[in-house]
């Protein structure tokens, strides 16, 4: 439908689009926000995680183990939560039952082997893991057929953003030393050694897809922010919130190898940080998040949604307002109808993907859900994708996030305008994945009030339909958007005019 803002919208749910056709002002902000609060609110588990996707399965195991917990999702709930006055107590646990995962002997142990052994960062399996199964007693591996699943655990943007969440959360006071205990000093303070052993900043890693490993630009901006933030915790002036931690974590690092103690210098932050940002800075200028291959080669990529997250959740400091924007203007080629591509030519989930004939999934191939992170699996799966069928996710709401971020850091005004008008228009386009009363890609009914990972395409004698993904709802999703809602709520409270 045609929204005030002069853009089409396409919508799944009608209360939605009763929205779409007004104008966005405060008193419609709260009424969304008011009718929308079921669906975005996200349960922890028992022992304080987000399953990626609490889909309804009837009782059976899910077979896409979107049941699992992934690190990166998992720290977009706890950024939502922790926004939410009534769920500071929630955002604290999940952020804890992360670090104490972390804080496990084969966590710790898989980054002491990568330090020891750095050639060990080329095998998947053996770099700290960024994906578990929640329920089991040792917050183990997804198992499959009785054996830990194969998983491309080369993931330095997941490792990335929980330790920059976690040090925020000290500037917040969210956290202090009381919640230094010993294993959980072991993995903080292997973290920077970790990251320079690897040499972070020239490492190619499967990024925030979990594809075929590239020196992704966002995944070495990641890292370099969470060292950004320690270098300022252990560096900076200490405030009232962050000294008592920095004294009891200064005093008991002088326990650990010398090696290790070293890392936490400013001479080594700096150089560590200087470096990853050159490499961010240089591929940028390149044209994006893999430009430093040769064009023909299947590394080779420019326009990648991941790139956002050098802007959101935890801005990259060190980018230029033009480099920020031209992150932006990058991402923003992959914007289509119903979503954002993840890239182009991307085959996870594209045109009947889940409706495939048994033979068609198994003959050859990685499961639905499995792992592509070899070549061959990676071409293989690129070889059914039908043409512009690719998905089109959520991440309208990151662009929102994005785009007040910079709306509030810019000093042009025209700029500021443009920035709302945009937030505004994927503010919209976002609420039009909610789902209506519809069916799911695999035909599948789905209840109204949802959020999907994404749109998908089913074709179906050369007609095209689009139909939520069957994973909803996604709990990264409904933490996008409720990120997306507050921060368009709060700068609107601005008294700043975000409708034309």
């Amino acid at each position: 439908m045609l929204s005030p803002e002069g853009v089409f919208i396409a919508v799944f749910n009608d209360d939605v689009a009763g929205w779409v056709k007004e104008k966005l002002d405060q008193p419609l902000l709260e009424k969304i926000s008011l009718a929308l609060k079921p669906s975005l609110d996200i349960e922890l588990d028992k022992r304080g995680f987000a399953p990626a996707a609490p889909r309804s399965t009837k009782g059976k195991k899910d077979d896409t183990n979107y049941n699992a917990i992934w690190v990166r999702d998992n720290v977009w709930v706890y950024c939502s939560l922790s926004q939410d006055p009534a769920r500071q107590d929630d955002a604290k646990r999940l952020l804890l039952a992360l670090w104490d995962y972390y804080a496990t002997a084969p966590q710790i142990k898989r980054f002491r082997d990568v330090i020891a052994d750095p050639a060990l960062s080329w095998d998947q399996m053996a770099m700290p893991h960024i994906r578990f199964d929640g329920s089991s007693p040792d917050l183990g591996d997804v198992m499959v057929d009785g054996k830990p699943q194969v998983w491309n655990h080369r993931q330095i943007d997941a490792h990335g953003i929980f330790f920059t969440a976690l040090g925020e959360a000290l500037f917040q006071g969210l956290i202090g030393p009381e919640e230094l205990t010993g294993d959980r000093l072991k993995v903080l303070s292997l973290y920077p050694l970790f990251l320079e052993r690897i040499r972070f900043w020239d490492y190619e890693d499967a990024g925030a897809w979990e594809e075929l490993p590239r020196k992704n630009t966002s995944s070495i901006g990641l890292a370099t922010r969470s060292l950004q933030v320690w270098r300022e915790i252990f560096q900076g002036d200490p405030t009232p919130a962050v000294k008592p931690f920095r004294l009891l974590f200064t005093g008991l690092l002088k326990n650990s190898d010398r090696e290790v103690v070293d890392q936490w210098s400013k001479t080594s932050f700096d150089r560590l940080i200087e470096s990853g940002l050159k490499t961010v800075k240089r591929q940028l200028k390149l044209g994006g998040e893999s430009p430093d291959y040769d064009p023909e080669d299947i590394h080779f990529r420019l326009a990648d949604s991941a790139l956002i997250f050098l802007i959101q959740p935890f801005p990259l400091r060190g980018l230029s307002e033009e480099e920020e924007r031209k992150v932006l203007l990058i991402v923003e080629r992959l914007v289509r109808p119903c979503g954002v591509l993840r890239y182009e030519r991307d085959s996870y989930q594209s045109g009947n993907f889940w409706i495939k004939t048994p033979a068609e999934n198994t003959k050859g191939r990685a499961a639905l859900t499995g792992d592509t992170s070899s070549k061959n699996a990676f071409l293989e799966r690129l070889r059914s994708l039908i043409p512009d069928t690719e998905a089109q996710w959520f991440f309208d709401s990151l662009l929102v996030l994005a785009r007040l971020h910079l709306a509030t850091a810019t000093n042009d005004p025209e700029l500021r305008r443009q920035d709302l008008y945009q937030a505004t228009v994927h503010l919209k386009r976002a609420m039009g994945q909610i789902t209506g009363d519809d069916l799911t890609a695999d035909g599948q009914a789905v209840s109204p009030g949802q959020l999907p990972e994404s749109i998908n395409t089913v074709v179906i004698e050369g007609n095209k339909y689009w139909l939520p993904s069957p994973i909803v709802p996604l709990n990264w999703s409904k933490a996008a958007l409720n990120m997306a809602l507050h921060e368009y709520a709060r700068v609107a409270r601005g008294g700043v005019v975000l409708s034309h």
